[in-house]
């Protein structure tokens, strides 16, 4: 518990810088999410609410005192002979009384208190690897925000390019049928992709705001425009993994991952609440003590003062309760069986998903490089249409359909890279070894001021 602890202090000891007005960067809008997300906000409280387990379980074992007051007033009535085989009599008498008292009861053999005190270590370190995950997500979900409005301000430009290119395609065709050279079925194919282009412009002017307002929603605070949001640089070289090994990256999420952790510890915990019913059966043996002072406490003993130390054990055993406690352990019998199943599934998924990112780390690689040729040979395209126009070998409209080519590597490039960010992220996050260390060097990649 000590490494998942260290994991806890590490997410949360940056906290609480000022977000510029002037620009938003990836670790600006995680500190940002760290206080205002309410997501994680209630994770920090479940948290909270988990650790006190510890405490519960413990009280199992602990001694419990008690103390007891009463103060009352007494009005009796006494008849009956005044000695043996005397004459009746008859007496009132009004008197207060007090009694007082501290009692000490400390387990000495107790099973359940036993299975209770290991099932509230559980819970807690449930709980405490429940917030690790919660943590490493908030992260993700930081990341995923940031990029997804990154690539939708990307697809933006891609289509309103594509429209200024179908627009000059409108002119031309007009002036080629105007010429005589050209169809009016030209022109009206440039029309209907142009109107197309435009609607697809509103689309993507919807998809930049509600990516804007999902992170806006996560950081907790207002986003003045989507072009003060940093972007990524356009040197970004993709992080090699170390080790490349996939058993490697297998073996870690096996062995640190947070769900992983979660399942195992819940299979401790309902392996202790089927200890915890089943030894209803047992006996239990107490250390009983006590202190108690009473002050005319009946009216054989009316302005009587008595004083009593006691101290014993104290057996209880079991005989019959109706069959509830076999009911209840083999309940919790049928649980601890299926926490096992559910960890074997948990296990299953976490595999599929490393070999999922890991796959994408190692294929986003060589995408990105390719990527990176295309766009490279995209703007020499656009530069020689450029001399040809001057030369009046090429037309506007040869130019456009170069930069909507550049413009749509440019924007393949982009995603490449932003799905490499957050493949390489996850795969972190599965091998249970994402840290701030991470998110920090990811968002030295985003352009500075």
């Amino acid at each position: 518990m000590i490494v998942l602890k260290r994991h806890c202090i590490l997410f949360l000891c940056i906290a609480s810088l000022a977000m510029p007005a002037s620009a938003l960067d990836l670790l600006t809008a995680y500190d940002a999410a760290l206080s205002n997300d309410p997501t994680f906000r209630s994770a920090i409280k479940e948290n909270e609410a988990g650790q006190a387990n510890r405490m519960i379980g413990r009280s199992a074992l602990m001694p419990k005192v008690s103390g007891t007051y009463t103060q009352q007033a007494n009005d009796s009535k006494v008849n009956g002979p005044a000695y043996t085989n005397g004459p009746y009599t008859t007496f009132s008498e009004a008197y207060p009384s007090t009694n007082g008292g501290v009692n000490v009861t400390l387990p000495l053999f107790n099973l359940q208190a036993i299975a209770q005190y290991r099932q509230g270590m559980a819970q807690a370190n449930q709980s405490q690897a429940k917030f690790l995950y919660q943590t490493q997500d908030l992260l993700v979900r930081v990341a995923q925000a940031y990029t997804d409005l990154l690539y939708a301000q990307d697809q933006l430009r891609f289509i309103q390019k594509q429209k200024a290119a179908y627009q000059e395609q409108i002119k031309v065709n007009t002036r080629t049928f105007e010429l005589g050279e050209g169809t009016i079925t030209d022109k009206l194919e440039s029309l209907s992709a142009y109107e197309l282009a435009d609607a697809q412009v509103i689309e993507a002017e919807s998809d930049v705001e509600n990516t804007k307002r999902k992170l806006e929603a996560i950081i907790g605070q207002p986003i003045s425009s989507v072009q003060t949001v940093k972007k990524l640089q356009t040197g970004f070289k993709p992080t090699a993994l170390d080790p490349t090994a996939f058993d490697f990256w297998k073996d870690m999420a096996l062995a640190s991952n947070p769900e992983i952790m979660m399942g195992q510890f819940q299979i401790e915990s309902a392996r202790q609440e089927y200890l915890k019913n089943n030894s209803a059966h047992s006996p239990t043996v107490n250390f009983i003590a006590g202190w108690n002072v009473q002050k005319s406490n009946f009216v054989s003993s009316i302005y009587q003062n008595s004083n009593t130390t006691s101290a014993g054990l104290q057996l209880s055993l079991p005989i019959f309760s109706g069959g509830e406690t076999q009911g209840r352990a083999a309940q919790a019998a049928a649980n601890y069986e299926k926490s096992k199943a559910d960890l074997d599934i948990a296990k299953e998924r976490i595999i599929t998903e490393v070999r999922k990112q890991y796959d994408a780390v190692s294929s986003g690689q060589r995408r990105i490089a390719a990527l990176q040729r295309a766009v490279e040979s995209a703007t020499e395209l656009t530069r020689a249409m450029r001399s040809s126009v001057r030369g009046g070998v090429r037309i506007n409209l040869d130019i456009l359909v170069a930069e909507k080519t550049l413009a749509t590597a440019q924007r393949d490039l982009a995603q490449a890279k932003y799905n490499f960010v957050l493949a390489y992220l996850k795969l972190k996050q599965q091998a249970g070894n994402l840290t701030l260390e991470d998110l920090e060097r990811t968002a030295l990649n985003f352009q500075k001021d």
